[in-house]
């Protein structure tokens, strides 16, 4: 009949469109290609967290041992007094006169002070040492010098003398030593100027060049990436708080680094230098008060010029005070 024909071809073709169709939904059911906007997430990124041990201290080898035993009394002389100037507060008067600030002059004979309960005390005052804490006192009347004498595993005096002009050093270091009746190893330690501001800090102690806290180092010569590693003494009963300032003036609060054990504080830190190599010294600034200055954690990371100001606002005279210095030395 008419039309038979066009029906089955028409179920054919119907037949095989849906087998193609069917076939591809297959294909691509096993296949599933990666479309773009199908793209599997990245796994997460792994953060490794590598927790250091607390640092071991070794056994440390003394090489200075820093003077804090009291000066002995200076003899009376006949000589016509020299009143120094007033000095305003909070500055040393070393910075302004060169007569000695004994104020024996203005003030009547008093009894000798009584130490602190609990604070330490050290044997008598080396003889040897009396002539030149006077010269120290007498001629290091310039800012940015301070002179750090010191004693050897042989008793011998040992002379730090700190300065941001290494230009003066040898000068002042022959004024210092020369003629003395004893031999003293004198050593220039050049600063950078924007450390100036914690050497006026330390100086303001009246008892300068013999400061209350001694800062004994295992090494003042340490390799970058080295450890730092020495000891505080003199702040029995009191906060001691431990700062570096870098030879580009920054003030660096190293409690983290200090472990108190035993009646003693030490301090173990690993140290680097970045960049060239440079002549200047890393500097170190102890300070003991009744409480943890506040300014310390607030100003830590500030230039010198801004930390040691308000620090000195905050403790007032009575903070007792240690310094040192240390060379780091740049990668080979």
């Amino acid at each position: 009949m008419i039309g038979q024909q066009p029906m089955a071809r028409g179920w054919a073709v119907a037949a095989a469109l849906s087998l193609a169709v069917h076939g591809a939904a297959a294909g691509a059911f096993l296949w599933r290609p990666a479309l773009p906007w199908q793209e599997p997430a990245p796994a997460p990124a792994q953060i490794q967290v590598s927790a250091l041990p607390l640092p071991t201290l070794a056994p440390e080898t003394e090489v200075l041992r820093p003077i804090t035993a009291p000066v002995p009394p200076e003899p009376d002389t006949e000589t016509e007094p020299t009143l120094a100037p007033a000095v305003p507060q909070g500055a040393s008067p070393v910075l302004t006169s060169n007569a000695l600030p004994t104020g024996r002059e203005a003030a009547p004979p008093q009894p000798e002070p009584q130490p602190e309960a609990g604070a330490e005390t050290g044997p008598d005052a080396d003889p040897r040492l009396v002539a030149l804490f006077q010269r120290i006192r007498s001629q290091l009347t310039a800012p940015c010098l301070l002179a750090l004498p010191a004693l050897d595993a042989e008793g011998r005096i040992r002379l730090n003398l700190l300065a941001a002009d290494d230009a003066q050093i040898p000068g002042l270091l022959r004024g210092l030593t020369q003629g003395l009746e004893t031999g003293i190893d004198g050593q220039a330690v050049l600063l950078d100027r924007r450390q100036c501001p914690a050497l006026a800090f330390a100086r303001r102690d009246p008892r300068y060049p013999v400061f209350p806290l001694g800062i004994n180092l295992q090494s003042q010569d340490v390799a970058s990436g080295a450890s730092l590693r020495g000891t505080i003494s003199g702040g029995a009963g009191r906060q001691v708080t431990l700062l570096l300032i870098d030879d580009n003036g920054v003030t660096h609060d190293l409690r983290r680094f200090m472990v108190s054990a035993g009646g003693q504080i030490r301090f173990d830190l690993p140290i680097a230098r970045d960049g060239a190599g440079r002549d200047t010294h890393q500097l170190l600034l102890a300070v003991a008060t009744p409480a943890r200055p506040a300014s310390v954690s607030a100003g830590a990371g500030e230039l010198a010029e801004t930390f040691f100001e308000r620090l000195a606002r905050e403790v007032g005279p009575e903070a007792l005070v240690g310094v040192s210095s240390v060379y780091v030395r740049a990668k080979s």
